[in-house]
């Protein structure tokens, strides 16, 4: 979301946890809503000329049973490269 957003200006990190068999691990969920019916794409101020949208825009519910599918089809960690333009 946050590459889709930025129009690949940021990337947002992979989540990775390595175990350690001596140290406690401590996660924290965080969680966040937006409207099904919003759309998603790069942000106005981002886009030029220049620098043009790289990512098509989308309805939230969309891009969310996208996301679905991509991860549960095992076809790697960024369905945000899926989405450009």
């Amino acid at each position: 979301l946050v590459q889709i957003m930025t129009n690949g200006i940021f990337t947002g990190p992979m989540h990775r946890v390595v175990t350690n068999a001596d140290k406690e691990r401590i996660s924290v969920a965080m969680f966040y809503g937006v409207d099904p019916e919003q759309e998603i794409g790069p942000m106005a101020h981002l886009l030029s000329e220049e620098q043009p949208a790289q990512y098509r825009k989308m309805k939230a519910k969309d891009l969310l049973v996208l996301h679905h599918e991509h991860y549960a089809g095992g076809r790697g960690p960024r369905i945000a490269d899926t989405l450009k333009i």
